[in-house]
């Protein structure tokens, strides 16, 4: 939420201006609000300013320039400096974008809350991030079709899902990572996600689209992380190979191994089926690879099922 701007009898003390991404595209993209102070003057020439507003009444010198700082703009300032990286366009990167947290780890770069390059808590991915200990189940057994839902730990399923839960169950802190310079560090930034942003808090991800659970590549049944494919799903009612429209799917090889690529018969989706954590191949904010609303191909549940 942006604080609320200044009143008229301030505008003359500051300005607020938007500030635009780092990036230079051709359209113009907006972060958050931010106000602009230019250097103080000297005290002296302070107090000599003043003159007439436009409508020739008498203003104070202490109003008279942009950059006077009054105890309320300095609150407001303090409030704006804990405001998160500015926003970033889709597809734009992962710099400044919400998965940026470079300015909050002493050093820490974007890539170490991650990843590292050595010492890594797991070799694939050269993981960096403290894994959650949470169980992770739904509320139900399985959905309509029959397909079972998954349970699965956090410090030992080897999905990409359990990767981005280590953040998003609220167990352990976003700047909780395993090696920086020399070893792992006292956590650089202690902020666990609450919210919106807690989709599985201690472990329930009850109300959440499946993950880490087979999809129905090539409208075939499949099995995926130790459970197959319902037998009342209707198999035409899938895209045959959702990669073709922008999905990123996975397989499993039957004794705990997933890496990225369909395989017929062993096929499954994660997390970054639907997102793309880096904003790479991200079209909508959210890190989405599809559009959240639309009936065609670009619309993200279209892509996997045809209704």
């Amino acid at each position: 939420m942006h604080p609320t701007p200044p009143t008229r009898s301030h505008e003359t003390a500051w300005r607020w201006i938007k500030r635009p991404s780092r990036r230079k595209r051709e359209e113009v993209r907006w972060g958050v609000f931010v106000m602009h102070f230019p250097p103080p003057l000297p005290a002296c020439a302070a107090m000599q300013e003043g003159g007439r507003d436009r409508r020739g009444v008498a203003r104070s010198a202490i109003w008279s320039r942009p950059h006077r700082l009054t105890a309320a703009a300095l609150g407001v300032l303090a409030m704006l400096s804990s405001v998160a990286a500015f926003a970033v366009a889709p597809g734009d990167g992962i710099e400044n974008s919400k998965h940026d947290f470079s300015d909050y780890g002493g050093g820490v770069s974007i890539c170490m809350f991650c990843h590292t390059p050595h010492r890594a808590i797991s070799t694939k991915l050269l993981w960096n991030h403290t894994l959650s200990q949470s169980n992770f189940s739904w509320d139900v057994p399985a959905t309509t079709a029959g397909t079972s839902f998954p349970s699965f730990s956090g410090d030992s399923y080897t999905g990409p899902t359990s990767r981005c839960l280590s953040c998003h169950d609220g167990t352990v802190a976003v700047g909780d990572i395993g090696w920086y310079q020399g070893g792992k560090p006292a956590t650089v930034y202690n902020l666990r996600l609450t919210g919106a942003y807690n989709i599985a808090p201690e472990g329930n991800l009850a109300g959440n689209h499946p993950t880490a659970m087979p999809i129905p590549f090539g409208n075939q049944p499949n099995t995926y992380n130790g459970v197959s494919t319902g037998p009342h799903a209707y198999l035409d009612e899938w895209q045959a190979d959702p990669q073709q429209l922008g999905i990123r799917l996975f397989n499993d090889d039957g004794a705990g191994e997933i890496t990225a690529g369909a395989v017929p018969g062993k096929s499954g989706i994660e997390c970054s089926s639907c997102h793309d954590p880096h904003n790479k191949k991200s079209v909508e904010r959210r890190f989405l690879r599809g559009s959240m609303k639309g009936n065609d191909q670009s619309y993200l549940c279209l892509k996997c099922h045809r209704k």
